[in-house]
């Protein structure tokens, strides 16, 4: 399908036109929303495969004189990142180029470059909308979820043991939650995370920002401080997030989870071809891209009331 002037003849007319819904002063594309939760890694291979360690029990009592008692290193649970690719092709012909009044046509690549940004925000926050149902952490569960089997067995949490909604309270227990029930593999609790990220959709973010930021107690008359300021916070609004009741917690430093996409090909224009019969020029983009969780600790998530 070839751009053709009559695909577009408000570009074409020899009368002076406002031109609407152009990435331009009016219309502008946001900042990217994903990669502020997601560790983003290159990648050189088909795929990515991450594989966990489980380290040694604890160490066990002895009698005097008493052997030894002995543990291994072990192999934990494994996840591949395979890479999708995505292309995106335009075609027009050279007199759509020529006549282009108000240099639309000048502006394809912009145009496909955004739409190719615009998959990235969608996949990566389906990662997210996913995370209870669909998405798996390593250990073949959903990646927020209420019974994470530990490889050195007995097993963890990243998800309240009760759904709810977003409040001074449930976000006090979701924290608690994570400094008790973040495990390494073999079963020991893991450090605690100081600096954490709040995400959230669009409706709760005036709600969340209160719970964060306000310097008394929000939501209560109590003329108590906000404890949760002891916590380093940074609030990430998603527009991309479908459920408008689920938010979710994690490290703010990405390196302390394992919400993480590859980049195999960023997003690359490739040199334009030209039909030898008609002239056409085809122009094409393309990017291979992989999301996904290789280890659900340090991310935490409630799908709301």
């Amino acid at each position: 399908m070839a751009q053709v002037r009559g695909t577009f003849p408000g570009a074409y007319d020899n009368v002076d036109k406002m031109i609407f819904g152009g990435l331009g002063e009016a219309l502008k594309e946001h900042p990217a929303i994903w990669r502020k939760t997601f560790n983003v890694k290159e990648s050189s291979r088909k795929f990515e495969r991450n594989t966990g360690i489980v380290g040694m029990g604890d160490a066990q009592e002895s009698s005097e004189g008493g052997a030894y008692p002995t543990d291994l290193i072990r192999e934990g649970y494994t996840k591949d990142f395979t890479h999708t690719t995505f292309k995106l092709a335009f075609e027009v012909t050279e007199e759509a180029e020529e006549d282009d009044l108000f240099d639309i046509i000048m502006q394809k690549t912009k145009w496909m470059a955004f739409s190719c940004r615009q998959v990235e925000e969608k996949r990566a926050a389906n990662i997210y909308n996913n995370s209870f149902t669909t998405e798996q952490s390593p250990d073949g569960v959903s990646l927020f979820n209420t019974a994470h089997v530990l490889k050195g067995g007995g097993t963890a949490r990243n998800r309240l043991a009760t759904d709810a909604d977003l409040s001074r309270t449930t976000l006090e227990q979701a924290v608690i939650d994570l400094m008790t029930e973040t495990k390494f593999e073999s079963g020991q609790v893991t450090d605690t995370i100081d600096a954490l990220t709040l995400h959230v959709p669009p409706a709760l973010e005036f709600l969340a920002d209160r719970i964060l930021f306000s310097t008394g107690l929000a939501q209560t008359a109590d003329n108590d401080r906000n404890s949760l300021k002891r916590r380093q916070w940074t609030l990430v609004v998603n527009k991309y997030l479908t459920d408008t009741d689920a938010w979710f917690v994690q490290a703010t430093q990405k390196s302390r989870h394992g919400i993480c996409s590859y980049t195999r090909v960023p997003i690359s224009m490739q040199p334009p071809d030209s039909e030898s019969r008609t002239g056409n020029r085809l122009y094409k983009v393309r990017f291979r891209r992989s999301w996904g969780a290789y280890q659900w600790q340090n991310a935490f998530g409630t799908s709301g009331g």
